[in-house]
């Protein structure tokens, strides 16, 4: 196992009341563009996995937050406003 899947198993806070928000980030980027960018959203905090992968699109990061709001906030404002980014679509899990 590797990736986004061993990072989710491993994921959760202890003693924590809450669950936290999770969801899936799908990005489009820029050609040639997909190692800075993996590099740039490691650094991000929200973020608990990135993945390269194939097909429509280029990046597959998860994110994990304590509100809803925040999702928007992260996806929207500071994944969004990278250069390389083209297009994200985002999946809530539940």
């Amino acid at each position: 196992m590797r990736g986004l899947q061993k990072r989710a198993l491993a994921t959760g806070r202890s003693g924590s009341s809450t669950k936290p928000v999770r969801a899936f980030v799908l990005i489009q980027t820029l050609p040639g563009k997909v190692a800075p960018l993996v590099g740039a959203l490691e650094r991000i905090k929200e973020v608990k996995g990135v993945d390269p992968v194939t097909g429509p699109y280029d990046v597959v990061v998860l994110l994990e937050v304590d509100e809803l709001s925040d999702i928007s906030a992260v996806v929207a404002g500071t994944i969004g406003g990278l250069k390389w980014v083209t297009r994200t679509t985002t999946l809530l899990c539940l």
